[in-house]
């Protein structure tokens, strides 16, 4: 199967400091295993060894290619709905921060995602899907971004940004919308982190440092 990582979603990125708050209580509801309570190395040895999920795609990082990391889930469905597919990406990615120097980052989307049929009652569904998340999340963070994507008065996409204060880099976004290369339904979640000594890490903008308030 093609590479897959919604790109929809790379618009913001993530912070530092391995502590789990606020991020604690999504990761408990919304993924099985995730990479902010292990090494990162013992986070993939886990999804290899997951009876629940089945890898289709795993590149290890090289001198001139990305680490990633994709396959689908069966008998898990954090969800209230159901999906016709749960599919979750672990991809490392490079980001230009939006600084003077315009500094390259390297980061990685942990990306939970929710396949389905295009019809009305599927597409409600991930709306239901966004606006619970929403509902159930937002007194964990700071602050929230939110955009909506419209055909002629419709709205047929939706896409938050979840952020942690005192950084100005999301580590959360949610989104629903259609997937114009396949037509399907999705509804994902994800998560932006740094790797630093195995662990996964928020990632601080160049100008920010854990603990300064942004201005």
């Amino acid at each position: 199967m093609k590479r897959m990582i919604i790109s929809l979603l790379l618009l913001t990125s993530s912070l530092a400091y391995s502590q789990q708050t606020p991020l604690k209580h999504m990761l408990k509801t919304y993924f099985r295993i995730h990479p902010f309570d292990m090494k990162f190395t013992t986070f993939i040895l886990n999804l290899q060894k997951d009876p629940w999920f089945t890898i289709q795609e795993f590149y290890r990082r090289t001198d001139t290619t990305f680490f990633y990391l994709s396959g689908s889930y069966k008998n898990f469905n954090p969800f209230r709905y159901t999906p016709t597919e749960i599919k979750l990406v672990v991809a490392e990615q490079q980001i230009i921060h939006v600084d003077s120097l315009h500094t390259v980052d390297t980061v990685i989307a942990l990306q939970l995602m929710a396949l389905s049929d295009t019809t009305t009652e599927n597409k409600n569904a991930a709306a239901k899907e966004f606006k619970r998340f929403h509902k159930n999340q937002e007194e964990f963070f700071y602050n929230i971004n939110y955009n909506n994507y419209k055909k002629g008065s419709t709205i047929v996409g939706e896409i938050e940004n979840y952020f942690v204060y005192p950084l100005s880099i999301a580590p959360v976004t949610v989104a629903w919308g259609l997937l114009p290369e396949t037509n399907q339904c999705i509804f994902t979640i994800t998560v932006r982190f740094k790797l630093k000594e195995n662990l996964a890490n928020y990632i601080a903008a160049p100008w920010e440092k854990f603990g300064d308030p942004v201005e």
